[in-house]
């Protein structure tokens, strides 16, 4: 007899799995693990960090022996997944079947860090997940110059939250804008993500971090990916606090351009199927910066994630950007 449930926990090679109103803490079966090493062996793919994920939907046989224990026998298809590929070219699923992805930024302590966001809005948009921009710590900033600062992404089409968990300002939306979703909460130390969860439903009783006044940098206090269930529908997922972000789901034959919905139309008007948008001649997007259809800030930020302009973020070499070049080119051209 096999139950289905979800992967509510992950630590250490067992998974806490809720069926229903109960909790299971499974192990992997040898044979799943056994079928993944000859997935990778024929696709020759870089292995994930784990093979079982908070989120994943999974099959499992409860334990003759012991109570509320068993073993996943089958992990079933992903709908979605949000991850990131580590500095070792492992890849690294934080959360999977996520249906939206909650950003969280602060106003002031950390500083709004733009380029970081385009990040998550770019993982968010090759994961086929909703991203919702939430910029919290509103008491210490006025709302007219942080909505000025994000209103370039809100003409995007990207829905944008302002709260704060000392006044209560903007909590009740952010509620509404959670209920009855599987959502993750991502964003870099000290923003405020465990705050807001205990501000959404008290009892949650996460620990909360300070804030170094110095470096304006938060301590990491979310050390393992928790699936919790919330009182007015639908579950969260807290994660650890990430202040760089590699890029999991991006294809190289798609293309990272096709991520940037403002770049969208200009992709077919330019002059080369394959054009990088960088030193090309006749590029429709170049020509839209330069008239300010597309923005500058973002345009950059397409750059540095590209890797062809030097950055913290820059981990394309020369030969990734030539062969990801030839396969555009080839699936453009037909």
């Amino acid at each position: 007899m096999t139950l289905e449930g979800i992967v509510i926990k992950a630590r250490g090679g067992t998974y806490e799995v809720q069926i229903g109103n109960q909790c299971y803490t499974c192990t992997v079966r040898h044979h799943v693990i056994e079928a993944e090493k000859r997935h990778l062996n024929e696709t020759k793919e870089m292995p994930y960090v784990d093979l079982v994920a908070v989120g994943d939907r999974v099959r499992i046989s409860p334990s003759s022996s012991t109570l509320n224990t068993g073993y996943i026998e089958e992990c079933l298809p992903r709908q979605t997944q949000f991850g990131r590929t580590r500095m070792d070219g492992w890849r690294q699923v934080i959360v999977a079947n996520l249906e939206m992805l909650l950003i969280i930024f602060a106003a002031r302590h950390p500083t709004l860090k733009l380029r970081m966001l385009d990040r998550f809005l770019v993982t968010a948009e090759a994961s086929n997940i909703d991203p919702v921009i939430c910029i919290n710590k509103m008491d210490l900033a006025k709302l007219e110059n942080v909505q000025n600062e994000l209103n370039l992404y809100e003409k995007l089409g990207y829905k944008v939250i302002y709260t704060s968990i000392m006044t209560g300002f903007g909590i009740d939306n952010l509620r509404e804008v959670m209920r009855d979703k599987i959502s993750a909460i991502v964003g870099s130390s000290g923003v405020g993500k465990s705050s807001l969860l205990n501000t959404l439903q008290p009892g949650l009783q996460l620990r909360i971090g300070e804030v170094d006044t110095r470096m304006h940098k938060g301590q990491h206090t979310t050390t393992e990916v928790m699936l919790l269930p919330l009182e007015f529908g639908g579950f969260v997922a807290d994660t650890p606090g990430i202040r760089t972000l590699g890029l999991l789901e991006i294809d190289d034959e798609q293309g990272l351009d096709i991520h940037f919905p403002e770049m969208r139309p200009y992709i077919p008007e330019c002059k080369y199927a394959a054009c990088t948008h960088h030193h090309e001649p006749t590029c429709a997007i170049k020509q839209a910066v330069q008239t300010g259809d597309i923005s500058s800030l973002r345009y950059e930020s397409y750059l540095r994630i590209s890797g062809f302009t030097e950055g913290r973020y820059d981990r394309n070499t020369d030969k990734k950007r030539k062969n990801r070049t030839e396969r555009q080119r080839k699936r453009r051209s037909g």
